[in-house]
Order: C-alpha cells, then sequence, then structure tokens
C-alpha cells in the first residue's frame, strides 16, 4: 500500500470507531437493545449489558 492509502485507510477505520461508539451510546440513552449477529445467530444485546 502506498502512503496516501494507509492514510485514506486510517481516517475510514477512525470513522468506523466513531460510529460505533455513538451507536453504543444511542441504544444505551433510548434504551433500546442492540441486535448483532454471531456466527450467523441473531442475539439481541439489552443496553444494560454494554
Amino acid at each position: 500500500m502506498t502512503k496516501k492509502e494507509n492514510l485514506i485507510r486510517a481516517k475510514i477505520i477512525r470513522g468506523l470507531e466513531i460510529v460505533h461508539k455513538k451507536l453504543i451510546q444511542t441504544k444505551k440513552d433510548r434504551n433500546l437493545d442492540l441486535v448483532i449477529s454471531d456466527n450467523g445467530k441473531i442475539v439481541h444485546i439489552h443496553p444494560g449489558d454494554l
């Protein structure tokens, strides 16, 4: 990878980290379950467990 590609990749990863934190905080604030897939199985996680 070139230096420019690495910089773009780092920015994308940083953006995903920010969105992840905001998603979890929103779920906690609204007291909604977080729905994820764990090896193809749908799992509901209560916000108190986050």
